[in-house]
């Protein structure tokens, strides 16, 4: 059974002021990520980048861990409102194959734009403490393709799940690639990622037959 990192603050932040150190602690580890990677984050860079003390860092956090944790519901967040937005789109008629082309391409900014964020998929997945986390949001993420499939090809729900879980999963590993020195062009593992996920639901869409 996966540890589960503890993603509450110990202590609240108490009006602008405190709120504004919690973002700077949170923004700040993204900075460290972005210029160290995940193996060389410590809670001292941290604090250090966020220009506090390392007493009011552990006044919010109970542990570098904690802050990521922070860091991630916050991507995650930001992420499933672009993966809401975009089903949103097929069920407003847009051709199920654009929107999907569309959510990888968010998803693949995501790991190369915001700040950290590529350093922050590795920690998620070699972090025994992180890695309920991801896992959470496979869950979600696949659970809004499977209302696509419902919705717009009548897929049972049980089978819509296990299809939309399978999508996400093979989606981002293909896209996790990105994170690798090796994968030098970065265009052509996103089209491979659009041609895997849109090959795979392709027949749950447009052969009837089998569903």
């Amino acid at each position: 059974m996966m540890h589960r990192a503890d993603s509450h603050l110990r202590n609240a932040p108490v009006g602008r002021k405190g709120k504004g150190t919690v973002d700077r602690i949170i923004d700040a580890t993204a900075d460290v990520l972005e210029a160290r990677g995940y193996e060389a984050l410590t809670t001292n860079h941290i604090a250090e980048a966020a220009g506090v003390n390392i007493a009011t860092l552990y006044k919010y956090f109970a542990n570098k861990q904690a802050i990521l944790v922070a860091l991630h519901e916050r991507m995650s967040r930001r992420w499933t409102e672009a993966l809401t937005h975009l089903v949103d789109q097929i069920h407003d008629g847009m051709p199920w194959r654009e929107t999907v082309c569309k959510t990888i391409d968010v998803a693949a900014e995501r790991r190369q734009a915001a700040a950290g964020a590529a350093a922050m998929r590795i920690a998620m997945k070699v972090c025994p403490e992180l890695q309920f986390y991801d896992r959470a949001e496979s869950v979600e993420s696949g659970t809004l393709v499977a209302d696509m499939l419902i919705a717009r090809a009548s897929v049972d729900a049980v089978t819509a799940a296990r299809v939309g879980r399978v999508a996400i999963e093979v989606g981002m590993a293909v896209l996790d690639l990105l994170l690798h020195e090796e994968a030098a062009d970065d265009a052509a593992w996103v089209d491979e990622a659009k041609a895997v996920v849109c090959n795979y639901l392709a027949p749950y869409f447009e052969d009837r037959a089998r569903i």
